[in-house]
C-alpha cells in the first residue's frame, strides 16, 4: 500500500500482529482482574453493611474479599506484564526493520539517524504498550460492569453509560488538533536536536571564525521555537486531563446522590418502601470508581496515541521508500562512476552546496574527499550512494543515465557513518544482522580483541547505541558489519574522526584492504589517507579545488 493511501493508524495496526496472542492473554487478564475487584467489592459491601446495620463482624466475608482483592492484584501485574512484553516485541519488530533503511538513508546524517532510533520508536513503545492495552481494557471493564448494574440498578448504569459516551467524544474532539501538535513537536525536536549537536561538534571553527554571537542568537531562536512547541503539547495534556476529571466526578457525584436520596426515600429506588438494599447501594459506590479506573488509563495514554501518529507519519515514508523503477536491470558487473558538472542545493535553500563537481572513480581503490566542514563532503557522499539525486549535471555508473545509475548505487553501496548505529541485539547480530555465515566466511580479524573483552563474547547484548562499547569500538563493529555485507562501492564518512591513535591504524588498515577489492570513497580530514589514495577530490565550500 502507497503512503498516501494508508493511514498513521492503519500502519501501527498492523504492526500489532506480531503479538496479537499476547494481547490476547494480557486481555483475558484484564477480564479476570476485573471480575476479581467485583466479587472482592461484593464482599467487602456485604461485610460493612452486615456491620453497620447488625454490628454483625463476618470475618468469612473479609477474608473472601481479601483472597479476591489479591486476585485482581495479580491477574492486574500479569496483564501489565503481557502488554509490556507485547509493546517491546513490536517496537523491537519495528527498530530490526528501519535498522538496514537506516544504514541505506542516507539523506539523514548520523545524528538525525540515531535521533530517529531512539525517539521516534520511543515514543512508539507507550502506544503498543498501555494505549492500545487500556483501550481494550476499557472496554473489558465497561462491558463488564454495565451488565452488572443495569441488572442490580438500571439507573446507575445509564449515568455510567453516557459518560462512556460522553468522554471519548471529548477525548476525540481535542484529539483533532493534538495530533497536530505533536506532529510539530516531533519535527522540531528531530530537526533542531541535530541543528544544536552539530553546532555543538564544529564549536571550535565557530569561535575561529569569530561567528559565535550570531549562533547563540541563532540557537536561541529555535530553542525557544522548540520551547513553545513543548508548552503546546502540555497546555493540550492539561486541557484533557481537566475536562476528564470533571465529567468523572459529575458522573460519580450523581451516582452518589441518587443512591443516597433512594436510601432516605426522597427519590424512589427500585427498593422504595421495601427497605432499600444498603449492600446493593454500597457494592455500586464501590465498582463506580472502578469504572472510571481504565478510563483515566486510557485518557492518560490518549497522548501516547498522538505522539505515535506522529512517530508513524514520519517512519513511514523511510519503511516504504521506493523510487521510481528502473528501466533495466541493476544486477551488471560495476566498472566506474563519471561525475560530470555536478551541482546541488538542498530544498528552499538559495545555495548551493555543490558547484560544477566532475570526478572520475575507478572500479578499485581509495579515493579520498577532502574539504573543511560545511565544503559539500557528506552531501557528496549521499549523491555517490544514491540518496540524494544530482539536480545539475550527470552521474553516471558505467556511463549509463542518472535515473538508472541512482538505482544502482543505491542498491549496492555500503554505507558508514561519522557516529554509526549500533543496534539493539547482540555483537554477534550487530555485525551478521539477518546473514547466515558460511562455511567460507569469517570475522575480521580486529573483532577478536573486542570479543576477548566481553564476558559474553559474541552474545554480549547492546543497548542504547551500544552504550557497552568505547567509541572506537563502535566504529569497528561497524567497519566489520560493512566487510560481511561487501558491496561493490563503500563509503565511509569521517571513519577515524575522534579516535584514539591505535584504533586509527587499525581502521586505516583495513580500509586500504578493502581499496584493493572493491571502489572504496572515505571523506576525511586524515592526513594518512592522502598518501595511499588513488583519487583525490577537494571541495571548499562547494566548489572542486585543484590537488596539489
Amino acid at each position: 500500500m502507497g503512503i498516501k493511501k494508508q493511514s498513521a493508524s492503519g500502519w501501527l495496526g498492523k504492526r500489532m500482529a506480531a503479538a496479537r496472542g499476547t494481547y490476547s492473554l494480557a486481555s483475558l487478564c484484564t477480564l479476570l482482574s476485573a471480575s476479581s475487584f467485583v466479587v472482592f467489592s461484593w464482599y467487602l459491601s456485604q461485610f460493612a453493611a452486615l456491620w453497620l446495620n447488625d454490628g454483625e463482624r463476618n470475618s468469612k466475608l473479609l477474608w473472601m474479599a481479601s483472597v479476591f482483592l489479591a486476585g485482581r492484584y495479580l491477574f492486574a501485574h500479569m496483564e501489565s506484564r503481557l502488554n509490556f512484553m507485547a509493546g517491546n516485541r513490536i517496537v523491537a519488530n519495528i527498530k530490526r526493520e528501519l535498522y538496514p533503511v537506516l544504514l541505506k538513508e542516507n539523506r539523514l546524517d548520523s545524528t538525525a539517524g540515531a535521533l530517529y532510533m531512539t525517539k521516534i520508536t520511543d515514543d512508539l513503545k507507550p502506544y503498543f504498550a498501555f494505549f492500545i492495552p487500556y483501550s481494550v481494557a476499557t472496554a473489558v471493564v465497561s462491558i463488564l460492569l454495565l451488565v452488572i448494574c443495569f441488572f442490580l440498578e438500571k439507573w446507575v448504569a445509564f449515568i455510567l453509560m453516557v459518560s462512556l459516551v460522553v468522554i471519548p467524544v471529548q477525548m476525540a474532539v481535542i484529539g483533532i488538533g493534538a495530533e497536530a501538535i505533536h506532529k510539530k513537536h516531533t519535527g522540531l525536536f528531530l530537526k533542531y536536536s541535530a541543528v544544536f549537536y552539530n553546532r555543538l561538534k564544529t564549536i571550535a571553527e565557530i569561535v575561529n571564525l569569530n561567528n559565535l554571537l550570531p549562533q547563540y542568537q541563532f540557537l536561541a531562536r529555535k530553542s525557544e521555537e522548540l520551547n513553545r512547541a513543548t508548552t503546546n503539547v502540555m497546555k493540550v495534556a492539561i486541557l484533557s486531563s481537566a475536562v476528564l476529571e470533571l465529567f468523572v466526578t459529575i458522573a460519580i457525584a450523581a451516582l452518589a446522590i441518587y443512591l443516597g436520596f433512594s436510601l432516605m426515600g426522597i427519590m424512589n429506588g427500585p427498593n422504595y418502601g421495601n427497605g432499600y438494599d444498603f449492600a446493593t447501594a454500597l457494592f455500586l459506590l464501590t465498582i463506580t470508581p472502578y469504572f472510571f479506573f481504565y478510563i483515566r488509563k486510557f485518557v492518560s495514554a490518549y497522548h501516547d496515541r498522538n505522539r505515535a501518529l506522529a512517530s508513524a507519519d514520519l517512519l513511514m515514508p523511510l519503511l516504504t521508500r521506493t523510487m521510481d523503477s528502473p528501466t533495466s536491470n541493476l544486477n551488471v558487473p560495476f566498472d566506474h562512476i563519471s561525475i560530470g558538472n555536478l551541482g546541488f542545493a538542498y530544498p528552499n535553500s538559495p545555495v548551493k552546496v555543490l558547484h560544477n563537481i566532475s570526478e572520475k572513480f575507478p572500479q578499485k581503490g581509495l579515493v579520498l574527499v577532502k574539504g573543511i566542514s560545511g565544503s559539500g563532503k557528506s552531501t557528496l557522499l549521499k549523491i555517490c550512494a544514491g540518496s540524494l539525486a544530482a539536480q545539475e549535471g550527470t552521474v553516471s555508473v558505467n556511463g549509463r543515465d542518472n535515473g538508472w545509475s541512482r538505482h544502482w548505487l543505491d542498491a549496492n553501496t555500503a554505507y558508514m557513518n561519522q557516529f554509526p548505529f549500533i543496534f539493539d541485539g547482540s555483537l554477534r547480530y550487530n555485525i551478521l544482522l539477518e546473514k547466515e555465515v558460511a562455511e567460507n566466511d569469517c570475522f575480521p580479524e580486529f573483532m577478536q580483541r573486542i570479543v576477548e573483552k566481553k564476558e559474553e563474547g559474541w552474545e554480549t547484548q547492546l543497548t542504547h547505541n551500544g552504550r557497552q562499547l568505547s567509541g572506537g569500538e563502535r566504529q569497528l563493529v561497524t567497519l566489520a558489519r560493512m566487510m560481511m555485507h561487501a558491496q561493490p562501492v563503500a563509503i565511509l564518512d569521517e571513519p577515524t574522526a575522534n579516535l584514539d591513535a591505535g584504533t586509527t591504524e587499525v581502521i586505516l588498515k583495513e580500509i586500504v584492504k578493502m581499496a584493493t577489492e572493491r571502489l572504496v570513497i572515505v571523506a576525511s580530514h586524515e592526513q594518512r589517507f592522502e598518501e595511499v589514495a588513488n583519487c583525490v577530490v577537494n571541495l571548499n565550500w562547494g566548489e572542486q579545488m585543484d590537488y596539489a
